[in-house]
């Protein structure tokens, strides 16, 4: 799953991208969670793309 891939499910589901030194975060709006987005190219690793659906509450 790519960068872009993972920002577009995160943004269907209320989250907000907002760009950092190293990573993205994605913030859900009213709340204080954080949830970094590497920022490089190609696929993110299928671990860290699960993780971060998981943190998510997407998965």
């Amino acid at each position: 799953m790519t960068k872009r891939e993972l920002e577009r499910i995160l943004k269907k589901a209320g989250w907000q991208i907002i760009s950092g030194a190293n990573h993205d975060m994605a913030v859900k709006h009213g709340t204080s969670t954080k949830i970094p987005i590497p920022r490089h190219k190609g696929d993110i690793p299928v671990g860290t793309a699960n993780n971060i659906l998981k943190d998510a509450g997407l998965k």
